[in-house]
């Protein structure tokens, strides 16, 4: 006969303080399913209760104390207020019982999501809130709401429109494992959970992903942050030891860690996949990074930024003059690309020369590419597997005015297809550029795949090629040059076009590919000259278009433009650089004034640096230009909010909601305007109207808590400022007007000292948030820590 577990008996599963703190509006929640009370409030007894106190009914005060028990141990006080008991001597157990039973409800849950061995979070659950951050992320961007948009200074909101995923794999693990058993490998797995919950800040997830591998999000986090956690991470893990019961050996362990931020990880059309696959495609770029870490060496940490510049590495040499290398179209290698290489350190050295020599990709696929060796600083130094590639960024390079014998035996032309290599192509285009008036570059990707059916996936690729090359050659004529672009594309070079000719043969190229041939292909293409680029800029043009080509829905050809510079300008402000944004959408601007998106994007920029009369002067332009735009009318809207002119603000804000009535922006902005005015009942109007949109309601729970309070609904503002917490458990805004709510009310300080922990942490630079850190330790009699966090809040 099988008995009836406890699955809570291994007691594997508690509460701490904070926990419970974390799950008070769950809690009280459940609990007014079967009591009715008007307020409440949780108190923490400050010693551990060696018995367990009986409920109390204080009919006086309408009061209910209930001990909150689990698992025989009272861990707080659940105090009801308001509350009518028709049997006050016999009730209070009974429902003391429901209430200790929601705790078990609260563990199940928690068992759920939490791996039990480590005690971090599950791999699904981290994925759920990975998910949930690029939700976050995508409703900020698309807005322009975020600290990363428009709302640069915006006290008002908590979130920088960014976040880091950091990825963490054990090095040599597995024989660990093998030499000492699993189970001494669960402990030192344990080991190392303990110690990520120690150094990792509570409002990350962490979580174990699998076996040895740990993943990290780090909310509201750029990639310096994620640097130095990891760094903390890595050190931690490297200093930790073990000894075995059995061998007494002692076991060393270390790590290696890469991180990736979003949306700076992600480009083009990526960000057209659901949230679901966007978080796989982030979990993996990091993995990527932490890859390259243990490619050089283990134990240390790893950008996934930093991969193409300086993480790629030599996997094989290869005939006529090639190799193939570790980066791929997911790490942002593109055809074109020269890299300098040098030995692995502690391998041979050059007596004169740094670096072994220069390669350029000329092929690129998802995860490896393609290169040609084009200089070599000494013959006797050849490049070898695992040498490390450096990106040469520019035009420069150290082997740029080096002699080199040519090989007269090596074809100058590609075999299959009879046009150049790319690297001869680039030789000779770097010659042929430079004295025709006008030039026009075109990039060819075939898109198709070879058919199955075909001998090889190679030989399928060059026949395709053989075909759109004559193709091309007819459309472009015989003075026109072409190179081989990679195995599924090509680029020609034509005198004498301007940009409405170019346009209209890559068109006809296109067309005919598809409709003659059944072959379908992707165009971008560059004319010189064409606004202050010069000749040299224009190949990186070239590339920039195809980009923008591979976007379009058929027929998939641009011609190098403002929409093109928009994309790349957009690529810039996504990485950080405000001032190079800037500069590209300006001249996106001169090429086409009428370009509204840019000078949005730019009216952005201008206000994220702080300049809002420049923006307020760009948000004007797209107004007068289309009266409907949405994104301009509230950006024209906060601009004047921020430089005082409340009344031009309102009405831009209202203009916003004509243009699409439910703009929750706009709707919270007449709202913060109204509170500010004291019109209380006009903001909570405003504010709850923007709840009622899709995706408003957890954006205005902290603006309803404020104005609660304003009118003297305590329990109102508890409530939405416990929603506030659930909707974003980093809000430091609402953790910290909850800790003050608790002080200014006179319950429980040690809640209040944790919130206000949680809130200084978040946002440190608050001096605001310190002071009622010491108000709450002051309250408990703690004044020596109390004085220690006023001097440290001070320094």
């Amino acid at each position: 006969m099988r008995t009836k577990k406890d699955i809570f008996a291994d007691r594997a599963i508690s509460f701490t303080p904070q926990e419970l703190i974390d799950f008070e509006h769950t809690i009280k929640d459940c609990i007014a399913e079967f009591l009715p009370f008007t307020s409440y409030s949780l108190f923490f007894p400050r010693e551990e209760a060696t018995v367990i106190p009986e409920p109390e009914y204080r009919a006086e005060d309408k009061e209910l104390i209930l001990p909150l028990v689990f698992q025989d141990k009272m861990l707080c006080f659940f105090i009801a207020k308001g509350v009518r008991l028709k049997a006050p001597a016999t009730a209070p157990k009974y429902i003391m019982a429901l209430a200790c039973s929601v705790l078990e409800k609260l563990a199940l849950y928690k068992k759920a999501i939490t791996d039990p061995l480590t005690g971090l979070y599950s791999r699904n659950f981290f994925f759920g809130e990975l998910e949930q951050a690029i939700e976050q992320v995508q409703g900020c961007l698309a807005t322009g709401s975020c600290r990363a948009g428009i709302e640069a200074r915006n006290a008002d909101l908590t979130f920088s429109g960014t976040f880091g995923v950091i990825f963490l794999d054990l090095d040599t693990f597995q024989p660990v494992n093998e030499r000492y058993g699993y189970l001494t490998g669960d402990d030192i797995l344990s080991e190392i959970g303990r110690l990520l919950n120690m150094v990792c800040p509570k409002y990350t997830t962490v979580s174990r992903f699998a076996n040895d591998k740990f993943a990290i999000l780090v909310p509201d986090a750029k990639p310096r942050a994620c640097f130095q956690l990891s760094e903390v991470i890595r050190s931690g893990i490297s200093k930790l030891s073990f000894i075995d019961d059995v061998t007494n050996d002692t076991l060393r362990v270390s790590g290696s860690l890469g991180y990736v931020c979003y949306p700076q990880g992600l480009e083009g059309a990526q960000f057209r996949r659901s949230g679901s696959e966007q978080a796989r495609m982030i979990v993996r770029k990091a993995r990527e990074a932490m890859a390259v870490a243990k490619a050089q060496g283990r134990n240390r940490v790893f950008g996934y930024a930093d991969i193409l510049a300086r993480g790629g590495r030599v996997l094989e040499v290869l005939p006529m003059n090639r190799v193939s290398v570790s980066l791929g179209e997911a790490s942002g290698a593109k055809i074109g690309q020269r890299f300098l290489v040098r030995a692995p350190k502690g391998g041979q050295k050059s007596a004169t020369l740094p670096f072994k020599g220069e390669v350029v990709l000329v092929e690129v696929r998802d995860d490896i590419a393609f290169a040609e060796v084009l200089h070599l600083g000494d013959a006797a130094w050849s490049i070898e597997e695992n040498d490390r590639l450096k990106l040469i960024e520019g035009e420069e390079s150290l082997f740029a005015h080096t002699e080199e014998a040519k090989d007269d035996a090596m074809p100058s032309k590609d075999a299959a297809t009879k046009l150049y290599r790319y690297s001869e192509f680039i030789s000779w285009f770097s010659e042929a550029r430079l004295t025709p008036e006008s030039f026009g570059l075109t990039l060819i990707r075939i898109l198709d795949q070879p058919d199955e059916q075909a001998e090889g996936y190679q030989d399928g690729m060059d026949q395709m090629a053989l075909i759109v090359a004559k193709l091309a050659q007819g459309a472009f004529g015989e003075n026109a040059t072409g190179g081989r672009y990679g195995l599924n594309g090509m680029i020609f070079f034509q005198e004498d076009i301007d940009r409405e000719t170019l346009m209209e043969r890559c068109l006809e190229i296109e067309k005919q590919a598809d409709d003659a041939l059944g072959i379908k292909v992707s165009v971008g293409a560059s004319c010189y000259p064409f606004l202050n680029f010069d000749r040299a800029d224009i190949l990186d043009n070239c590339r920039k278009a195809l980009e923008h080509a591979l976007l379009l829905p058929d027929p998939r050809v641009a011609v190098f433009n403002s929409i093109s510079m928009n994309l790349s300008a957009d690529r810039k402000f996504m990485d950080g650089d405000i001032y190079g944004s800037i500069e590209e959408f300006k001249l996106s601007l001169l090429d086409d004034e009428n370009n509204l998106l840019a000078r949005n994007s730019l009216g952005i920029c201008y206000a994220q640096l702080g300049r809002f009369e420049e923006a307020r002067h760009e948000f004007e332009t797209v107004v007068s230009l289309d009266k409907k735009d949405v994104l301009a009318l509230y950006n024209l809207g906060w601009a004047n909010h921020r430089l005082g002119d409340l009344d031009s603000a309102a009405k831009a804000y209202r203009q916003c909601l004509k243009a699409e009535p439910g703009h929750v922006y706009s709707l919270m902005r007449l709202g913060s305007i109204e509170e500010k005015a004291n019109n209380l009942k006009k903001a909570a109007n405003f504010y709850t109207k923007a709840a009622e949109q899709p995706g408003g309601e957890r954006m205005v729970f902290r603006s309803l808590a404020r104005v609660s309070y304003k009118q003297g609904d305590v329990e109102g503002t508890r409530e939405y400022l416990h929603l506030a917490l659930n909707a974003d458990h980093n809000d430091h805004q609402a953790m910290h007007m909850l800790a003050k709510l608790y002080l200014d009310q006179g319950e429980d300080p040690q809640i209040a000292e944790v919130l206000a922990r949680q809130s200084s942490a978040l946002s440190p630079g608050i001096d605001a948030y310190w002071d009622t850190l010491v108000e709450a330790l002051e309250a408990q009699g703690k004044a020596e820590e109390a004085a220690k966090v006023a001097a440290r809040a001070a320094g």
